[in-house]
């Protein structure tokens, strides 16, 4: 690639990007492409089933746009496959996009029309181990349900066929109740279930050349859905937010709703559910008044919710009340920012909700940065950097008092208190906020308990005179060599 073919480019390339430049029509397009990031333990058991014999079948699902497509590509690199992902289309539709990857694959032309006839062909023809990608296959239930019949049948019959089946799909309740479900007629076939997530925080340094607050920001707006991710940069990143979310060609604008309409009826009632929850209404009676519906009426909308894996309830360390949250920081900062403007972004009158953005924006930050924050003890505690290896984490609250972090461990009756702050903190401030951490653990009740204190924050001023305090820059170092500063080496962590 010549240097004068990239002058044009918005931004220069990184490490973090491929250039497939390819010629059409007199143009040069640059196609970029991330890297394959992460999913090393997916992998790792996706070539364990690859190495058996006979026929195996894995399930491999997860919401749309986390990567499941993306990671059974890189898994099939180098396979005998067979390769189909289905589409919302009648069977026949379906079974012809199926016929042609098969013909494609036998190297003659065969119709296709049910899994028995399938895995018989195949069973006559093949002698090596064949791959066989089945993506998308929530779109076959949803046409008709006999369709896990016919699977569990071509399995049966065809016991001693050299394959792996891979069973793909994005309606994570759906294929969840069909295949964990006693009922099912395909229950108990399935060798592995993998559930694709979205990437962790931790794994942002691998896409984006940019600094630790940036990747929090866009953390806080992604969830670390691959798909969502590959419309930042990490330059400008406040600027890269405006541009994806409060412009109504943008594709982060729409997805919300347009993943919402695929799974739900009364799709205003969900919406308005999730704004609730966005607008800090936590508790089922604050949401059913926001809503102005009744109580019993928002717990079914909840659940719903909740097996779609957009809302959890919480339930306090050493407590019962639980409490509503919305568990997708896309789905979180969507709800808080987008929808409650939806209707004026569309007709390109934002300027409301972008003068809500850049009012309230860093006060947001501050809940998907706990959630951070535990994830960095998390992996602190795995790395033994911490006074002791935790076995439990959560939060309390009671009584309008609230810690934001409790780490236990109930054997050696050591525990952890960790107040979280998305804010520039000095020696003094953190030493209050400190202090009054220690007047709220009393209220927990673990009297003999040994007890440690801790503040994360973005940064702190002098951290080094407090026992456990971390910012952002311990984040970069504990995600980049897996240590912290030199003084934890001597807090002898015990194992």
């Amino acid at each position: 690639m010549q240097e004068e073919n990239l002058k044009f480019l918005p931004f220069p390339l990184s490490k973090k990007l491929h250039a497939e430049i390819f010629k059409n029509y007199n143009r040069v397009y640059i196609i970029m492409l991330r890297e394959f990031v992460n999913r090393r333990k997916e992998l790792r058991v996706l070539e364990e089933l690859w190495n058996q014999r006979g026929l195996t079948l894995v399930l491999v699902y997860g919401r749309r746009r986390v990567g499941k497509t993306r990671l059974l590509e890189e898994f099939s690199q180098g396979k005998e496959r067979i390769f189909v992902i289905f589409e919302d289309k009648p069977r026949e539709y379906n079974f012809k996009l199926l016929s042609r990857k098969v013909s494609e694959f036998v190297g003659f032309e065969v119709e296709i029309v049910d899994f028995p006839s399938l895995f018989a062909l195949l069973k006559r023809i093949t002698r090596e181990r064949v791959l066989i990608v089945l993506d998308e296959f929530s779109y076959l239930i949803k046409k008709e349900a006999g369709v896990l019949s016919e699977l569990s049948r071509a399995i049966e019959e065809n016991r001693d066929l050299n394959a792996l089946v891979v069973v793909s799909g994005s309606y994570v309740s759906l294929l969840e109740r069909e295949f964990f479900s006693y009922s099912s007629p395909i229950y108990g076939r399935s060798d592995a279930n993998i559930k694709i997530q979205p990437l962790r925080f931790k794994h942002l340094p691998e896409w984006f050349d940019s600094d630790i607050g940036n990747l929090v920001k866009i953390y806080a707006v992604t969830n670390g859905t691959p798909k969502y991710l590959e419309f930042f940069e990490g330059r400008n990143v406040e600027e890269e937010i405006k541009a994806n979310f409060f412009n109504s060609s943008a594709f982060l604008f729409r997805e919300a709703r347009a993943l919402l309409s695929e799974e739900l009826r009364e799709l205003s009632t969900y919406l308005a559910i999730l704004e609730a929850i966005a607008r800090g209404n936590t508790r089922v009676t604050q949401i059913a008044n926001f809503c102005y519906m009744k109580e019993n009426r928002v717990v079914p909308y909840l659940r719903v919710l909740g097996e779609l894996g957009i809302v959890r309830k919480v339930t306090p360390l050493f407590g019962k009340r639980g409490i509503y949250e919305i568990a997708d920081n896309y789905f979180l900062f969507w709800s808080r920012f987008v929808n409650p403007y939806y209707e004026e972004i569309e007709g390109n009158f934002h300027e409301s909700a972008l003068e809500d953005f850049r009012e309230n924006f860093n006060a947001f930050l501050g809940k998907p940065f706990e959630g951070i924050a535990r994830e960095f003890l998390m992996e602190a505690n795995q790395r033994g950097v911490l006074p002791f290896r935790f076995s439990k984490i959560g939060r309390w609250w009671h009584k309008g008092e609230e810690i934001d972090v409790v780490a236990i461990n109930n054997s050696l009756k050591k525990a952890l208190f960790v107040e979280v702050k998305w804010s520039d903190l000095t020696l003094r401030e953190a030493r209050r906020i400190l202090k009054r951490l220690e007047k709220k653990a009393e209220l927990v009740g673990l009297r003999d308990y040994e007890k440690h204190f801790g503040i994360i924050a973005k940064t702190i001023g002098r951290k080094e005179e407090l026992e456990l305090a971390f910012d952002l820059e311990d984040f970069g170092r504990l995600l980049s060599s897996g240590s912290l500063r030199k003084e934890s080496g001597d807090r002898n962590p015990e194992a």
